[in-house]
């Protein structure tokens, strides 16, 4: 290792005015988005309610203590028209009360990202994403644990979601206990899709964390192994594919760098044919891979949804039925549209298909845009710079995209919270990034030795 391939640490100054506030005020937020179903099981809905504006209030306080008119610059045009047409959606839309309390939430998370996007530099906020990932799937893996070891099957939430002493199907319970039955595993989340989720965030940002020795490469390593290992136990078709992307997209970006155009764009070839390839390959023998997830070549129920949230799009395709997010129990069309094993079901499983219900095509071209420009961006970032930090965007912006045609949690908690900062951080002017290297990042990468 020469000193244009050794990597360089940075150290964070912990004695910076205000930095210990910020940092917990956002790693708070970010598990309380990250973890919705564990504060809202432990503490309630109101509690996690008054949680919600607490921390929003004091994050929009350090906010409007810093440089707002800087922050606010880096907002583009997408974020702005697409969140306009959100809000214009509550004067056509069959549930306005549902509506505008939908856009005050998203419009309250956006605000949450942009303080992130505002407070913190993409290293201190791999820092934080790591930080409470690592508590999360830790937690997560304890918690499985105890319900397979000692308490020996499904543990209730402590604040129920349903009505009755008993929950009237497995999925209201907390977690099902499957550790060592060889089923799917829910952590503290209680869902193992998004357990899954997760767990793929963490992969990505541990492993870049281990590359610029964000902390001690050990702990990494073993954060990165456990990731990896919560993923194959929550079992998450879903989570499969995204993983397949990320995969992709990280081999591409370190590969194009330093590239000339031609060449690049060569490599950008051979990546959509391997990823048209590969789709193929899953639609001729999806009855196996998906058995291997555990799911039905329907990937459970998921085409049966998307065929009935299709006939409301048929209904209102140009403007929608007005923005919700996630769908509300009691509203209608959505009371009673999905049920399944007992268990209604307040989404389409596919962010892209929710947002052409909800706005209609209007919205669905404005926010194909927003993902688009977005992920532009984020692509430059990655393969232009040489410092390994700046994969980690693109890498879980791509696992998003993908995770989100069978998921919609991208429309909130989280997955909206990654979205707004991602689009809006991107635009952060260049003198903001750190120095680039002489070297391209693959030699950093592929140029290390283990250390304490």
């Amino acid at each position: 290792m020469t000193d244009l391939t050794r990597p360089i640490r940075v150290v964070f100054n912990t004695r910076e005015k205000g930095y210990r506030t910020k940092t917990w005020t956002a790693s708070a937020g970010v598990f309380t988005l990250m973890a919705g179903d564990a504060v809202r099981y432990s503490i309630g809905w109101v509690g996690w309610g008054i949680t919600l504006v607490l921390l929003l209030s004091f994050a929009m306080y350090l906010f409007f203590k810093g440089d707002t008119k800087a922050a606010l610059a880096e907002v583009r045009w997408p974020v702005w028209v697409f969140t306009g047409w959100m809000t214009l959606s509550i004067l056509w839309s069959a549930y306005p009360a549902v509506s505008a309390l939908a856009v005050f939430s998203q419009i309250s998370t956006t605000a949450f990202a942009l303080f992130l996007a505002a407070q913190f530099s993409w290293r201190h906020l791999l820092r934080i994403f790591a930080n409470v990932i690592r508590f999360i799937l830790g937690t997560s893996l304890v918690f499985e644990f105890l319900a397979a070891a000692i308490v020996q099957g499904p543990i209730a939430p402590i604040f129920k979601n349903y009505e009755g002493s008993k929950p009237p199907a497995a999925a209201y319970y907390w977690t099902q206990g499957n550790l060592f039955d060889g089923d799917r595993i829910q952590g503290i989340v209680g869902n193992s899709n998004l357990l899954a989720f997760v767990a793929m965030l963490g992969v990505v940002v541990f492993a870049v964390e281990y590359a610029i020795i964000g902390t001690k490469r050990w702990l990494s390593a073993i954060c990165l192994l456990g990731s990896l290992a919560t993923i194959l136990l929550a079992k998450s078709a879903g989570i499969g594919f995204a993983m397949t992307a990320v995969v992709i997209a990280a081999i591409v970006s370190i590969a194009a760098e330093g590239k000339d155009r031609e060449t690049r764009h060569r490599y950008y070839r051979v990546a959509y044919a391997f990823a048209g390839t590969v789709a193929v390959v899953v639609g001729f023998y999806r009855a196996e891979v998906f058995e291997f997830f555990g799911k039905s070549p329907d990937m459970t129920g998921r085409s049966g949804i998307w065929k009935l949230v299709l006939g409301l799009v048929e209904q209102r395709p140009v403007a929608g039925w007005g923005w919700t997010g996630h769908w509300m129990p009691g509203v209608e069309p959505f009371e009673g549209l999905v049920v399944i094993g007992k268990v209604p079901y307040y989404q389409a499983h596919n962010a892209y298909l929710d947002v052409a219900m909800q706005l209609g095509l209007i919205g669905a071209i404005l926010f194909a845009l927003l993902l688009l420009i977005t992920f532009v961006k984020l692509w430059r970032l990655a393969v232009r710079h040489t410092v390994a930090l700046y994969l980690w965007p693109i890498l879980v912006f791509m696992g998003l995209l993908v995770w989100s045609l069978t998921e919609s949690r991208m429309l909130i908690e989280i997955g909206w919270t990654l979205l707004m900062l991602f689009a809006i951080k991107v635009n952060e002017p260049e003198e903001m990034l750190e120095p680039r290297g002489r070297s391209p990042k693959r030699a950093r990468i592929f140029n290390f030795r283990w250390r304490r």
